[in-house]
């Protein structure tokens, strides 16, 4: 698998600095690990879908997963879910919350989620060249980001051919 994946030519858009305005959302928090981070989206997406379904809330864009805490090796804080037309008031089951409006560096990623790792770096990288810093602290158990989204516009059950999924990835950054 991993020759496979390493075969297929990743295509990054350049990382860039862009205004973002503020978005309303409503997601679904979980604990995982880089081993089951894959199913996150497959396995609750449809559980916030249906709970906009039944309060009446509008899906206002692509789904996302937000990166709350990251320890690449002792599991992540996540959020999935879909930004929302307006704010309202989640529940148990599904937490709502804004997008903070802000600066943020930005990249488009086509292929696979397995190459999401390396275009993270490349955007990493990219703000370390330009010296900029991402809002998050070291918290104890790991990296607690402000506002770090990917967004998912491809459907992979409607587009099988990975080489055409496109993620956006932003990370808030200080000003």
């Amino acid at each position: 698998m991993i020759a496979t994946i390493l075969a297929i030519t990743l295509q990054l858009d350049q990382p860039k600095i862009e205004s973002r305005p503020a978005v309303p959302y409503a997601s679904i928090a979980l604990e995982v690990t880089m081993d089951t981070i894959g199913r996150a989206m497959p396995d609750h997406l449809p559980m916030v879908a249906k709970w906009m379904s039944d309060h009446h809330v509008a899906q206002a864009g692509a789904p996302f997963m937000r990166f709350v805490r990251v320890d690449m090796k002792k599991g992540l804080a996540i959020e999935v879910g879909f930004p929302v037309a307006k704010l309202v008031k989640g529940d148990a089951q599904v937490k709502t919350g804004t997008i903070p409006k802000g600066r943020y560096v930005t990249m488009i990623h086509h292929g696979p989620y397995q190459t999401l790792v390396e275009a993270n770096a490349k955007l990493q990288a990219f703000a370390k060249e330009k010296h900029l810093k991402f809002k998050m602290k070291k918290g104890p158990k790991g990296e607690e980001f402000v506002s770090r989204y990917e967004f998912y516009p491809t459907d992979p059950t409607q587009e099988p051919d990975a080489s055409k999924w496109e993620t956006r990835i932003a990370y808030m950054i200080a000003k």
